[in-house]
């Protein structure tokens, strides 16, 4: 008990350090633990929303487990206790995934049975074999709307049944028929007395049972298994056990019982009978790629948290170091009144034990706040109204976060093993051998650092060249976690290396002004260049802080950028639409265009065999007007596009897989996504240049290299069924709208070729075929009045593609929402910790160096000089830090960022990748930090005005 008063009371006498000691301790948990939260928490949202999307596409449940087995005597012995088992086999199981289940049938079948009338005169008339069947849970499921419910007793030797309506119509009878149904060993009597209607299509329940159920006799449940499988077992089918789960509440933790359900099912079964098992369970591929995307995106989030996580740590050690450096006294009277080591180690081990148990405690709740805050992120330091993660704190998060206290107080307790050995005199000769020196071995790692991260950057560069030549798809590869750690390492190595170099030259320029300096600066630069173990911890803060936000923010915005653009790139326009065209065609429902594949689509003959003849198709086409007049449409344009055109030059080279893109010049401007920086002039030039001239095109530069085509030669062009027509070349093109000029055409080495055309021109000399429509929307058209007005307008619209969604989902994707949201919160608890340990540095520091104010206040230094020399010793280790921080992020980001290419596919990336920095994300980090400069200054001004400075020179001081 006197220990832990002891304790008690060391922790309120240095309450400013225990508490940053503590604080720095939850920032750790906190992250820690928001790791896994945070991953099952994205996964889960992305895996319902593509669960959601599997039951609208395929119009399949995804939450169905269903198997069906066999009981027919010839596979089974004991068909009814077979069956007795294997329900209960099922029920176990499906109870053990611990999922709420929103249905549950089990259909239960006889064979097909011999099927006619009971009435002697209509025995002659045929009648499909039928079965007699159980389906659980079916009366309250139904409403009946003819007749009543099957009785659960023989009544006169005459069964029961419930028929569907549609079997009323195929048996040709109606309800109070009686049939005989059976085989020469097992007959039945079977009547008709009630048909039936599902009470909601949409419940999952009807989901389970299969359509071909319809057209047999379905019996009541109790006299099924009373009376049909006691008695008549022999003649047990096929039965099909079915579940519905709860997939909006699938969460990490069912994937493991989710994935081994059929097999443990299987090996069950097998053991009671001859397993005969078909299996239903959609969601298993789904739940497959998903484990293997959560543990990509876990080693992601790690990567990222990484320069966090030791930032963390540099803070837990220097915090710890100081309460060492102040209780140095305590510790020496310990150790002179027998106190052990091991003694004086447990007193600090049960404070720190302490303030990690309370971390544990608050942590974890904490980090579930910050999932919560990750999921708002859009960007880099950009949030937006997005519909909430579903969080919740799990058991592995509680695990992560005592792995997390556990090495922080490893952490903590080495500067408290290394003090625990000495005494005060010890302490002080060793401090006054120290001074000045630097151990070689510091030299050493910060330029190892530095040197395993270029090592890094020259090992990327080679891959990225080794990949791009062997052309490897991007499904293949995932962003390497290495992309985040290796310029972390860049920016410390490069950060220490500066900050060994600064003091050198900080002495070089108090050499050159000694004689000349004022009193401030002059202490200053004494002070600055004298302490510079003092400074380094906060210093290398700061650089670290402000290097990996410059980084991240670079990062961020290339990788969000070069993603969103390739997307806009490849539809070409906001929206493109292809309509109903009326034709010649022997089709009754009309022309139904080809989706649209782009340039990049290739397709067709690519050999010229498509110019046979061709019986010509007369095409009507759909008004344009409704559309250009539709209030949400801002500019549309039209865009015929034919692949695989035969074009011929006069010296008679032919190829025959190039696209033809016909546009109208001015139309197509105003409508169409480009960026401009991708051809050597402004994109509007080239269409100027073919507006001029009806017969003038454009061609890609692999078309015009294969062709041997320059400016003003004239090519043929023509298509299977079309006339011929002449044109002449006005500009050569490396890119285009919606053209990627190395996609592969076919399994050729062809590349792609692209035409570019005057549409008006090309109608009246070649044809008119079906053309697609692109948009561009007005600014803050929302899709649901858009498409409605579409609906509304009643315009024929066979396909839509629209690459607003596809720019919703990327951004709501695993990869951009653990990216951006990771890289934020790294910044903001980095710039926090930075902030505390600014704070605690320049107090602790006031307060030792308060003699030393006295002193200046004796000689005369009024108070303005002495804020001044404060001032100027913030500029040159705080200011300088920050000012390295740019610089070292500036580099960092242009030897790294360019590297995240090598994670995407090299045929994908259209327009190129290219490392992009918005000055607004930098605006942003650079106010946080001059704020948080701003802010510290201002709190310790008047920290340094409350001083009683001039009661620092007593008689008895020295």
């Amino acid at each position: 008990m006197a220990i832990i008063k002891l304790i008690f009371r060391k922790m309120l006498n240095n309450r400013w350090l225990t508490g940053s000691l503590f604080l720095g301790l939850i920032i750790t948990v906190s992250l820690v633990s928001s790791i896994p939260t945070y991953t099952s928490s994205v996964l889960q949202k992305l895996l319902i929303r593509e669960l959601e999307d599997h039951q609208v596409k395929k119009n399949q449940y995804p939450g169905e487990f269903s198997f069906s087995d066999s009981f027919a005597q010839a596979i089974v012995k004991n068909p009814a206790e077979a069956l007795s088992k294997v329900e209960q086999i099922k029920e176990t199981n499906i109870n053990n995934v611990g999922l709420p289940i929103l249905a549950d049938v089990n259909l239960i079948g006889t064979t097909p049975l011999r099927t006619m009338y009971e009435d002697e005169e209509r025995r002659g008339q045929s009648q499909n074999a039928a079965k007699l069947l159980m389906i659980t849970g079916l009366e309250k499921h139904i409403t009946i709307s003819d007749g009543t419910y099957p009785s659960d007793k023989t009544t006169d030797g005459v069964v029961e049944v419930l028929v569907s309506e549609t079997a009323l119509v195929k048996r040709s009878m109606v309800l109070g028929t009686k049939f005989i149904i059976g085989n020469e060993n097992h007959k039945f009597t079977v009547m008709p007395v009630g048909t039936f209607q599902p009470k909601s299509e949409e419940n999952p329940y009807w989901a389970l049972l299969p359509q071909s159920f319809s057209d047999d006799f379905i019996v009541n449940e109790k006299w099924f298994k009373n009376e049909l499988v006691k008695n008549h077992e022999e003649i047990l089918g096929i039965g099909r056990f079915s579940t519905a789960f709860d997939y909006q509440q699938i969460t990490s933790e069912h994937f493991p019982a989710l994935l081994s359900l059929s097999n443990k099912m299987k090996s069950q079964i097998a053991s009671v009978k001859k397993a005969t098992l078909l299996f239903n369970f959609p969601i298993s591929t789904i739940l497959k790629s998903y484990d293997t995307k959560g543990k990509q995106m876990t080693t992601m989030l790690w990567s990222l948290n990484v320069p966090v996580l030791i930032m963390l740590a540099i803070y837990l050690y220097m915090i710890s170091r100081l309460i060492i450096e102040r209780q140095l006294n305590e510790i020496a009277v310990f150790t002179s009144r027998g106190a052990s080591r091991f003694q004086i180690l447990g007193i600090y081990f049960i404070e720190i034990a302490i303030l990690g148990a309370l971390a544990l405690l608050i942590g974890p709740i904490i980090g579930l706040q910050l999932c919560k805050l990750l999921g708002a992120s859009n960007g880099f330091l950009e949030f937006i109204q997005r519909s909430a993660l579903p969080v919740k704190i799990s058991a592995k998060a509680y695990l992560y976060a005592l792995l997390a206290v556990l090495a922080s107080i490893v952490m903590i307790m080495i500067p408290v093993y290394r003090a625990s050995g000495q005494s005060i005199v010890s302490h002080k000769q060793q401090i006054a051998r120290d001074v000045g020196k630097v151990p070689w071995y510091s030299i050493v790692f910060e330029f190892a650092v530095l040197g395993i991260a270029i090592y890094g950057l020259v090992s990327f560069n080679r891959s990225q060249k080794f990949l791009q030549s062997l052309d490897v798809e991007s499904s293949d590869i995932m962003i390497d976690p290495e992309l985040f750690f290796m310029p972390a390492l860049f920016i410390i190595g490069l950060g220490l290396v500066a900050l060994r170099i600064y003091p050198l030259i900080l002495k070089l320029i108090y050499k050159i002004g000694e004689k000349f300096w004022p009193v401030s600066l002059y202490s200053t630069f004494l002070q600055v260049s004298r302490s510079t173990k003092q400074y380094q911890f906060l210093m290398l803060f700061l650089v670290m802080t402000i290097g990996m936000g410059v980084f991240s923010a670079s990062a961020a915005r290339t990788i969000n950028t070069n993603l969103e653009e390739q997307l806009l790139y490849k539809n070409g326009s906001e929206v493109r639409m292809l309509l109903r065209w009326e034709s010649s065609r022997p089709l009754s429902s009309g022309y139904m265009p080809p989706s649209p594949s782009g340039p990049e689509g290739g397709g067709g003959d690519s050999n010229g065999a498509g110019l046979a003849e061709v019986e010509p198709v007369v095409y009507t086409e759909p008004p344009f007007d409704p559309i250009q007049k539709l209030k949400h449409v801002e500019h549309a344009a039209k865009v015929f596009k034919k692949n695989s055109v035969s074009v011929t030059t006069p010296s008679g080279k032919s190829i025959h897989y190039p696209t033809l893109m016909a546009i109208e010049p001015k139309a197509f401007g105003e409508t169409a996504w480009f960026k401009p920086s991708l051809l050597p002039h402004h994109w509007y030039q080239y269409l100027n240049l073919i507006a001029k001239e009806p017969s003038a095109v454009l061609v890609s530069k692999k078309a015009a290299e294969s062709l041997d085509l320059k400016q003003g030669d004239y090519i043929t062009m023509q298509w299977a069924g079309s006339d011929y027509g002449e044109f002449v070349v006005y500009g050569i093109i490396d890119y285009w709208p919606s053209f990627n000029p190395l996609a592969k055409v076919d399994d050729s080495k062809s590349e792609g070729a692209l035409i570019v055309a005057n549409l008006p021109y090309v109608q009246n000399m070649l044809g008119l075929e079906p053309y697609e429509v692109w948009l561009k929307l007005k600014p803050d058209t929302t899709r649901a009045e858009f498409y409605q007005e579409v609906k509304d307008a009643k315009i024929p619209v066979t396909v839509m593609n629209d690459v607003n969604p596809q720019i919703t989902d990327l951004k709501n994707g695993a990869l951009l929402l653990g990216l951006n949201g990771t890289m934020t919160l790294g910044f903001l608890i980095s710039l926090l910790i930075s902030f505390i340990g600014f704070l605690l540095y320049w107090v602790l520091t006031i307060k030792s160096r308060t003699l030393q104010y006295g002193i200046y206040r004796a000689m005369g230094i009024p108070m303005p000089k002495l804020v001044g020399i404060l001032v100027s010793e913030q500029l040159l280790t705080s200011g300088f830090a920050c000012i390295l921080g740019i610089i070292v992020g500036g580099i960092t980001s242009q030897l790294y960022v360019p590297l995240f290419k090598l994670s995407l596919n090299v045929r994908d990336l259209m327009p190129p990748f290219t490392v992009i920095s918005n000055a607004s994300d930098e605006a942003k980090i650079y106010i946080f930090a001059a704020a948080m400069l701003i802010l510290g200054s201002a709190i310790l001004i008047g920290f340094l005005r409350k001083i009683k400075i001039h009661q620092a020179i007593k008689l008895g001081e020295d």
